[in-house]
């Protein structure tokens, strides 16, 4: 058996803080094409793209979440460049310095594509449209007799059917 180099098993593990990244294809995670380093950058862009924005960050700062250096960055985003899952430009100041990448992913290749199911209202979640076990529906006498006693005693007329 294979001991885990030291550098590797003394390593910080990460907090869980609630953030996610959404379902990958399979197809993606077992592409022995790239490096597995190279995965991990871009499910991680994956997640911070969100609904398809491109990312705007720096070589360092995306060195710093994943443990890696600038140059194993760079090389990663070359390996992930040319199996056509990204693409990336440089951003400059005015005076044409460098200060940081954009990035844009093709998130076609790398999520897992949705259902192609429409509900009737897209701001419920697929449970709660179709779910007709509701109370509303329901006829309740217990319910139906409070309020006919509420209703007379505030003198208030109202036929409940």
């Amino acid at each position: 058996m294979q001991s885990i180099p030291a550098r590797r098993a003394q390593a910080v593990e990460p907090v869980n803080n609630g953030s996610f990244i959404l379902p990958l294809q399979q197809a993606f995670i077992k592409n022995r094409r790239i490096m597995d380093s190279t995965a991990r950058l871009v499910a991680l862009l994956s997640g911070w793209a969100g609904q398809g924005a491109p990312v705007e960050t720096t070589q360092g700062i995306l060195a710093k979440h994943i443990g890696k250096s600038v140059r194993q960055v760079q090389r990663m985003l070359a390996d992930a460049w040319r199996e056509g899952y990204l693409t990336y430009a440089y951003t400059k100041s005015r005076i044409g310095m460098i200060t940081g990448i954009k990035i844009y992913l093709r998130l076609e290749r790398i999520r897992k594509q949705k259902d192609g199911e429409k509900r009737r209202n897209p701001a419920t979640t697929k449970t709660t449209d179709t779910n007709r076990n509701c109370l509303y529906y329901k006829k309740d006498e217990g319910l139906t007799e409070r309020l006919k006693r509420l209703s007379t005693a505030m003198g208030i007329e109202y036929e409940y059917g």
